[in-house]
C-alpha cells in the first residue's frame, strides 16, 4: 500500500472537512456537561454532548490511526483508487452514491471517513460523559490515566471538579492538541491540577505519584495502531508478557490503599492478564455506548485496593 503524503495543511483541511467544529460550539457544551455535572449516569447512551470539544483538538491526530491493512484514514483517501479494488469498499460506496447520499448532503470526506469506519476501522473515543459518570461514582480526589488517548478524561475531571488529574500518553503528537486543551478547560477551571507526561507509560515510576482511581482503556491488541506505539510483532503472548502484565502492576501496585483499579479493555486481555493478576474484580459492567455504533458492549472491569 502507498502511504499518504498530504502537508498538513491538506490533512487539516480534511479534517475540518469532517467535523467543521468552532469555539462557540465547544463552549456551549462545557457549560452542557457543567449543568449535568454528577448526573452523567441519568443522560441517554445517544448523548453525544461534550464530544465537541474532545474533537476540536484532537480529531486531526485520531485520523492517523492505523486499523485493518495498516491504513490511516489519510492513506485510505490517498488510496482511494486502489481501495476501490476491493469489492465490499467498492460496493460500500456505490451503495453511498446510490442510496444513502444519494442527496449529496454530505460531502466526500464524511463520506469517505464513514465508509473507513464500516469497512476498515472506527476510531472512536470514550466520551467525557462515560468519565463523568464514573468520576461521579468512585468520588476520586487524584485520576490516574495511563493511556490518556484523546482528551475526554481531562474534560470531565474539570467539569467536575476533580482535585488532580495525571495523564500519560505515549503518542508526542498529542502534546500540541493537550496543551491547547488543557488551556482550554483551565479557562473554565483554574482549581484543578493536571499533569501530563509525553512518554511510555512502562517507563514511569509509579510509586512516586499520589493517586486514589485509575481509569484508562489500553490499546486492544492489536485492533488499532496508534502513532508511537510499540510493535509487538502480532504476537497476544508478547504483548501480554512485554506491555499488560508489567504495566497494569506496575499502576497497581503505586494505587493508594482503598483506591480504586478501574479498566476497560476486551475479555481476552482481561481473561488472559487481568484476573491472572489480580482475581476476580469487584465490580463488572458496561459502560454506555450508543447502539449506533454496533452491538458490542464496551467493559469496565473494577478492583478496590485493600487497605492493609
Amino acid at each position: 500500500m502507498i502511504k499518504e503524503c498530504f502537508s498538513e495543511e491538506k490533512k487539516q483541511e480534511i479534517s475540518n472537512a469532517i467535523k467543521p467544529i468552532s469555539l462557540d460550539i465547544i463552549e456551549k457544551e462545557y457549560k452542557e456537561l457543567q449543568k449535568i455535572g454528577t448526573n452523567a449516569k441519568d443522560i441517554s447512551e445517544r448523548c453525544r454532548i461534550g464530544n465537541n470539544i474532545v474533537d476540536f483538538f484532537s480529531f486531526r491526530q485520531r485520523l492517523e490511526t492505523r486499523g485493518k491493512y495498516d491504513a490511516s484514514f489519510f492513506d485510505f483517501v490517498a488510496n482511494i483508487e486502489e481501495f476501490k479494488k476491493k469489492k465490499f469498499i467498492q460496493n460500500m460506496l456505490i451503495y453511498y452514491e446510490t442510496v444513502k447520499n444519494k442527496n449529496k448532503t454530505k460531502n466526500e470526506y464524511v463520506v469517505l471517513k464513514e465508509v473507513y469506519n464500516i469497512c476498515i476501522s472506527a476510531i472512536n473515543i470514550i466520551r467525557p460523559l462515560v468519565y463523568m459518570e464514573i468520576y461521579a461514582k468512585y468520588k476520586p480526589t487524584c485520576i490516574l490515566d495511563f493511556c490518556a488517548g484523546w482528551g475526554g478524561a481531562v474534560v470531565a475531571a474539570s467539569v467536575l471538579n476533580v482535585k488532580k488529574y495525571i495523564g500519560i500518553e505515549i503518542n508526542k503528537n498529542l502534546e500540541g492538541p493537550y496543551k491547547k486543551l488543557i488551556e482550554f478547560v483551565r479557562e473554565k477551571n483554574d482549581n484543578i491540577d493536571i499533569e501530563m507526561y509525553f512518554k511510555d507509560a512502562l517507563t514511569v515510576n509509579y510509586e512516586t505519584l499520589d493517586y486514589d482511581l485509575v481509569f484508562t482503556s489500553p490499546p486492544y491488541y492489536f485492533i488499532q495502531k496508534y502513532q508511537e506505539n510499540t510493535d509487538y510483532n502480532n504476537s497476544k503472548r508478547e504483548m501480554d508478557e512485554k506491555f499488560y502484565i508489567p504495566i497494569f502492576t506496575k499502576v497497581y501496585n503505586g494505587l493508594k490503599p482503598g483506591g480504586h483499579f478501574i479498566i476497560n479493555v476486551c475479555k481476552e486481555v482481561f481473561d488472559n492478564v487481568l484476573v491472572k493478576l489480580f482475581g476476580e474484580p469487584n465490580e463488572i459492567y458496561p459502560y454506555k455506548k450508543s447502539k449506533r455504533q454496533n452491538d458490542y458492549k464496551e467493559i469496565v472491569y473494577v478492583w478496590k485496593k485493600n487497605i492493609n
